[in-house]
C-alpha cells in the first residue's frame, strides 16, 4: 500500500474547523482510551494530539501519541494541516 501524498479537501477543512472551534467532542474522544487531547493522524502514519489548553490559547503544538514528545509547533490550524496532520476519524 502506498503512502498518501495529501489529505482530501474535506479532511483538511474538517481539521481546520475542529481545531478553530476547539470542538469539545474531538477533544473529549480518544480512540486509544487515554485522553490527552484532540487525536491527529499524519500522512506518514504517525499519531499525535493537540491539548485542549494549547488549542484554546491558539498554541498549535503537536505531541506524539505514545511518547508525548513534541513533534512540531505551528503558527495556525492551517499550518498544522499543511504539515501533514488531520483530525483522527
Amino acid at each position: 500500500m502506498s503512502e498518501m501524498k495529501t489529505w482530501s479537501p474535506e479532511q483538511k477543512k474538517r481539521t481546520i474547523d475542529v481545531l478553530e472551534r476547539v470542538d469539545i467532542v474531538a477533544f473529549a474522544f480518544s480512540p486509544g482510551g487515554v485522553k490527552k487531547g484532540c487525536p491527529l493522524d499524519r500522512l506518514d502514519g504517525r499519531k499525535g494530539y493537540i491539548t485542549i489548553d494549547d488549542a484554546l490559547a491558539r498554541n498549535w503544538r503537536v505531541f506524539d501519541e505514545d511518547t508525548d514528545e513534541l513533534l512540531g509547533t505551528y503558527r495556525s490550524s492551517a499550518e498544522v494541516v499543511a504539515g501533514g496532520w488531520k483530525v483522527s476519524t
